[in-house]
């Protein structure tokens, strides 16, 4: 290990030679290792076993999720990732008041992503999309998966009740704003089912994480 990775390891978590240590891929493998030598950028060690892979979510949730200020889209790229949301693609609408971000932030929404794989225990890391408009999302919807839009005009159709076995659930989510009419109808055209998440009107970023609960609810996942 070397870098922001060994640095971590030697300095906020203390490792030191002759300690075990958990590792991941990053993809679907963990391992159990040994430390042999550590200095500040580097870590050598010997691997002792490579263990089962995880089981990841029976069927691929892509989260699009319109764009949001600062501190609250961080906090949704780690509660997603936390979740299992397989990727995390940022959108903007109509109503996003929020420019997509440089390149710099990507990466940095990147590291959160990590960050979070690494705390809850999950060996893949969810991936970050470039920021794309509605329409362009709509373009990349697979014919076979299953596109669920919550929308607040929307209160008798549940997502349980749209639900089915398909190879993968795309969820769209609205920004602060909410949805303009002409963006639902639009997405109406391109199969995407609107529905409601619950009675109440909840924040981007919290309907985000509802939303995704309970779809991965329904897969099992």
């Amino acid at each position: 290990m070397s870098g922001s990775e060994a640095r971590h390891a030697v300095l906020v978590l203390r490792k030191k030679a002759g300690d075990e240590i958990e590792l991941f891929d990053g993809k679907d493998l963990s391992f159990r290792g040994r430390i042999e030598s550590v200095s500040p950028e580097r870590i050598d060690g010997i691997i002792l076993e490579t263990q089962q892979k995880s089981i990841p979510t029976l069927t691929p949730v892509v989260l699009y999720q319109a764009l949001i200020k600062g501190s609250r889209w961080d906090w949704l790229v780690e509660k997603a990732c936390e979740l299992g949301a397989s990727q995390l693609v940022p959108m903007t609408t109509a109503r996003t008041v929020v420019q997509p971000t440089r390149a710099s932030g990507l990466e940095r929404w990147k590291r959160i992503a990590l960050a979070a794989s690494k705390q809850c225990g999950r060996s893949s890391v969810m991936d970050v999309a470039e920021a794309i408009s509605l329409p362009e999302a709509l373009e990349t919807l697979p014919a076979q998966g299953l596109a669920l839009i919550p929308w607040e005009k929307e209160s008798a159709v549940t997502i349980r009740q749209c639900f089915k076995k398909v190879s993968c659930v795309s969820l769209f989510i609205g920004p602060e704003g909410g949805w303009e009419n002409s963006e639902v109808e639009l997405a109406r055209r391109n199969s995407v089912f609107p529905v409601t998440i619950g009675k109440n009107l909840l924040r981007s970023e919290t309907a985000g994480v509802v939303a995704l609960s309970q779809v991965l609810t329904e897969i099992g996942g």
